[in-house]
């Protein structure tokens, strides 16, 4: 008896443990958006990033100056590739992705980076 209550505690030690090397799921993304030059773009980029999901994603910030978005965002539920996607298919490139041509005809004309 003295062996399978060892054994109980033990594993019980060892989910414990496992458990805490998810506590810290959040991970940060900085988006480099060059065609984002007004608060329009800016807008339809954040909306992109937010439909992939309340839960997966917890903070975004946009600052259209600088052209730069940042992505608080769970890391199991989601990853860094999933939103820089997100983002291309909303029309605009991001970091090493060209837009999606398609998505970014229907962009308004300020947002298209034609310049």
């Amino acid at each position: 008896m003295k062996h399978k209550t060892a054994f109980g505690f033990g594993l019980a030690a060892l989910l414990a443990l496992g458990a805490g090397c998810f506590r810290n799921t959040v991970s940060t993304i900085e988006l480099d958006v060059p065609a984002m030059k007004h608060e329009a773009c800016g807008a339809a980029v954040q909306a992109a990033v937010a439909r992939l999901g309340e839960g997966a994603i917890r903070d975004i910030r946009v600052d259209v100056a600088a052209r730069k978005v940042w992505v608080d965002y769970d890391n199991v539920r989601l990853g860094r590739r999933n939103i820089e996607v997100a983002v291309r298919h909303a029309g605009f490139a991001v970091n090493d992705l060209p837009p999606d041509e398609e998505a970014r005809a229907k962009l308004a004309p300020e947002c298209r980076g034609d310049d």
